[in-house]
């Protein structure tokens, strides 16, 4: 037997073995995508290359280069890696397809499964779309009532008719799973001794807090409230999200999970910052941004002249504070909605004054339903100057217009000159934005902003003890960006506890094949155009008149049919596909090298789909037809770039015989040919 040096160990090898067998012999780990073991050595992926160290040294395939007596080699070298990465890339750039839907990689902030629990849904599996859910966001009856749903505007649903409905599943499926005794936590792991501290029990605290303790971690969360939840609970009215909905999802991550909060106690006061870094192993700042912003105009410090914050924890805490028979409400955020939708409830005549037009609100999509509710808007109107006169607040208002288009496509407010008039008022609420108490942070972990400054990878502080997540690093922002911030907070304070070191989430590789407005329309041309379903609400008289939940749940029939309406744009072969694997792997940039590429193209018979699109030309199909004396399944048509796989002749997957398919499927290292009924695997 002759000896060959691999990655600076000695092996033994018979004559005419390859580099890859040795290598697999002896569990050294080499990707390749186009080799068979069964075939004879093909060399086209590149992905298994090597690099000789001596003689005719150079980078060379492991899968079709013959071992030699004293060869040495390397296997996983960073000129070796650096190269498959360029052979990855180059692959990618030639391939079109989503790894991932597009609503969970781009839509969602927290990256949440959509496709996945709309499927399990689809099957009355509400247990396990829930427990899909919950791997990213603990919350899902919370975010299924108040989330804006950034996911539905990409949906590629948009191309057919209208985006699918994905809120409202996420509250769908909680509901039935508290039907049959949920919400069902995941077990936690054994204790690691390790406490960690969290200020603010929001949606950033408690995420962290729910992941931290599956970790095996101890909790221990500082609320200056007397009750979890943040701003779900203090920002956001009852009409939109009922307080046991809030308490039964946050309940049961205290009692399944053991977390413990201590209420009504507020870090800086009742406990200072240095304790609390005393009696932990690691300390996460959630504590969001509760101090209303300052308008900056005469007058604003008047008792008549209410942060919109305040008067809505007031309404939530059930001691509503009198604002009069008419209030005028300054905003354009779901904060200024929320407070002038609660005022109409309050049987208060209610104005909204926007700087910017209505296309500009951040809080737009809900509009419609203020109106209906008596709420009236003046828009491209700010208020300069407020005055007491006989117990009524005059407010002095302009009017404004609008900038030619920055470089962020962004219009600023211009004021008109001339254009001032007065309101008469009992109360105005301001609804601008809001700040961040940092006054009990130590100096040393804030920017230049007075917040926290975090490594965004890791949401670590320049205190390596300290992590920051949520509204009070990024100000006010949406529920779900905050449980995103706070799970990627957990995942690493758990890395700096464990292994010294705060590795934070890896960013979710997927390729993707363009911008929604970008994408053929043959895509979409085989799918028959479906209403997207009305969400039920109560009547508007309802509405009006109290705090009753305004959605109304939908029918079993109604859910099934919405989440039918899913297109499937991930991939069905996400968790088998080597290119996806090794792209991951080797932190592949798919945007590397641009220009033409391949366009959609699918071919079917009774068993398989040929997804031209998704195939990397690694020839393995062809291959095994052959090896198997079939030959009349596929062949490459045309030359060079233009090399395709296709039935001989250009002829249809209808047309041929499928002996040896299922070996040809299971060789398949990307979705390129697939069988036609295999659905993911969603855990």
């Amino acid at each position: 037997m002759s000896r060959v040096i691999l990655n600076s160990k000695e092996y033994f090898f018979n004559e005419g073995q390859t580099i890859l067998s040795v290598c697999a012999e002896n569990d050294i780990y080499i990707p390749t995508l186009c080799h068979v073991k069964e075939l004879a050595p093909y060399g086209s992926c590149f992905v298994c290359v090597v690099e000789i160290k001596n003689g005719r040294a150079g980078i060379v395939p492991s899968c079709s280069t013959a071992c030699s007596d004293g060869m040495i080699v390397e296997t996983d070298n960073e000129r070796v890696k650096g190269i498959r990465k360029m052979a990855l890339e180059l692959l990618m750039s030639d391939h079109f397809g989503d790894c991932l839907a597009p609503c969970m990689v781009e839509g969602c902030p927290a990256n949440i499964n959509i496709q996945g629990f709309l499927a399990l849904e689809g099957e009355g599996k509400y247990q396990e779309a829930a427990k899909l859910i919950r791997q990213k966001a603990p919350i899902p009856n919370i975010l299924g009532r108040v989330c804006p749903a950034p996911c539905e505007k990409v949906c590629r649903r948009n191309r057919v008719d209208e985006p699918i409905s994905i809120r409202i599943q996420k509250r769908y499926i909680s509901d039935k799973e508290i039907e049959q005794g949920g919400p069902f936590l995941p077990a936690k792991a054994s204790d690691t001794g390790k406490v960690v501290s969290i200020v603010g029990a929001g949606p950033a605290g408690m995420t962290a807090s729910y992941f931290l303790a599956l970790s095996g971690h101890r909790v221990k969360v500082y609320e200056a409230h007397p009750k979890h939840g943040g701003m779900t609970r203090y920002g956001i009215p009852y009409y939109r999200l009922p307080e046991d909905i809030i308490d039964k999802e946050l309940d049961a991550i205290i009692a399944q999970l053991g977390v413990e909060i201590l209420y009504n106690t507020k870090v800086g006061k009742d406990i200072s910052f240095e304790e609390l870094m005393e009696s932990s192993d690691a300390v996460l700042l959630a504590n969001g941004a509760q101090i209303s912003s300052s308008m900056d105009i005469p007058g604003e410090n008047s008792s008549l002249v209410v942060p919109a914050v305040k008067y809505l924890e007031l309404v939530a805490k059930h001691t509503p504070r009198e604002i009069g028979n008419e209030t005028v409400v300054v905003g354009g955020g779901h904060t200024a909605m929320d407070a002038a939708r609660t005022a109409v409830r309050m049987g208060v005549k209610t104005t909204i004054l926007y700087r910017r037009s209505e296309e500009e609100m951040p809080g737009k999509d809900e509009v419609a339903e203020a109106i209906e509710e008596g709420v009236e808007f003046q828009y491209l109107s700010a208020p300069v100057k407020c005055e007491e006169v006989k117990n009524k607040l005059k407010v002095t208002c302009i009017k404004m217009e609008l900038s030619q288009p920055d470089a962020s496509g962004r219009r600023s407010p211009i004021p008109v000159k001339g254009s001032e008039y007065e309101l008469q008022v009992d109360t105005m609420i301001m609804a601008i934005g809001q700040r961040v108490d940092s006054s009990f942070m130590p100096l040393d972990i804030l920017g230049k902003r007075g917040i926290p400054e975090i490594d965004k990878s890791n949401m670590q502080t320049r205190n390596e003890k300290v992590f920051a997540a949520g509204d009070c690093v990024t100000g006010p922002d949406l529920v779900v960006t905050a449980v995103a911030a706070g799970r990627k907070a957990a995942f690493a304070i758990d890395n700096y506890l464990m292994k010294a070191v705060a590795f934070g989430e890896k960013k979710l590789f997927s390729s993707v094949t363009g911008e929604l407005c970008e994408l053929p329309e043959v895509m979409f041309a085989t799918y028959e155009k479906k209403s997207r379903m009305i969400i039920p609400h109560i009547s508007i008289e309802e509405r009006k008149q109290g705090f009753n939940v305004i959605e109304l749940p939908a029918s079993d029939e109604q859910l099934k049919y919405e989440a039918e309406r899913c297109l499937l744009c991930g991939c069905v072969e996400v968790n088998d596909c080597k290119l996806k694997e090794y792209s991951e792997l080797y932190d592949v940039d798919t945007k590397m090298f641009q220009g033409e590429s391949r366009e959609y193209e699918k071919d079917s018979n009774d068993e398989v789909v040929l997804e031209t699109d998704k195939c990397i030309n690694c020839a393995s199909c062809i291959r095994i037809a052959e090896a198997n004396d079939n030959y009349k399944l596929l062949g490459l048509t045309g030359r060079g770039f233009s090399s395709r796989v296709k039935p001989p002749f250009n002829g249809e997957m209808k047309e041929v015989d499928c002996l040896a398919c299922d070996e040809i499927v299971n060789n398949c290292p990307t979705a390129g040919i697939r069988k036609g009924n295999k659905k993911v695997e969603y855990s």
